[in-house]
């Protein structure tokens, strides 16, 4: 980011002080180069920010609302062990927010599925217990729809970390060219007109935010 921000005010200076460079074709060929550089950094600036933030608070809210319906219906199931005095049933209910909450989420949506399995025989016995048939479905539906969504969340992971290496291969290239070339270009400036010189230079800080409050700017090398 620190480099992208200072081309893009490298290319700001340039161009507002274009009518020194216009009869120069090796500087105004690195300023062309520049802005269109600057121009796929901001594309690919805006890939690199999309965000999976969304789609897992989504999911985690879905996820949340099921491990809800999940220990409603275990509950159910435990009142009615503990009616027919059923030991394998009581068992195969056990389950808390906090055991679901902490489970691997391919072992959460097989347990869900499992007390989907568990309670579809006694649909009829927990419905007076306020336990309906779709909160009973809902363990096997909502598992199956949210364990297929981690492939399209996965696939947004993929784009931008692709996007984040294109974006840095963009700034480097431009930058080895601003280091390679302009900067050496540039000193007949130092030279001839070194007031606009100073101004290039100071264009050429980058702001190492990184370090903290105490950081420095950071300017290019006068000379080679």
């Amino acid at each position: 980011m620190n480099l992208s921000e200072m081309l893009q005010t490298l290319e700001e200076f340039l161009t507002s002080n274009l009518s020194n460079f216009e009869d120069k074709p090796a500087i105004m060929a690195v300023i062309n180069n520049l802005k269109a550089a600057n121009a796929t950094i901001k594309v690919l600036t805006l890939s690199q920010s999309v965000s999976t933030e969304a789609d897992y608070e989504i999911k985690s809210n879905e996820e949340d609302a099921l491990i809800i319906t999940a220990i409603k219906v275990t509950d159910g199931l435990k009142v009615i062990a503990a009616t027919n005095n059923d030991t394998r049933l009581k068992i195969e209910a056990q389950a808390s927010p906090w055991s679901l909450g902490r489970m691997r989420k391919d072992n959460l949506y097989v347990r869900l599925k499992q007390l989907y399995t568990t309670a579809l025989p006694y649909a009829a016995q927990l419905l007076p217990l306020g336990i309906t048939s779709t909160e009973i479905d809902s363990l096997d539906t909502d598992s199956t729809k949210l364990s297929k969504a981690t492939p399209a969340i996965n696939n947004i992971k993929a784009k931008t970390t692709l996007a984040t290496s294109d974006l840095d291969n963009a700034i480097k290239e431009i930058n080895a060219q601003v280091n390679n070339t302009l900067d050496d270009l540039m000193l007949e400036f130092k030279l001839l007109k070194p007031n606009l010189y100073g101004e290039y230079l100071n264009a050429r800080k980058i702001n190492n935010r990184a370090a903290g409050r105490s950081s420095k700017s950071v300017a290019p090398k006068e000379t080679k």
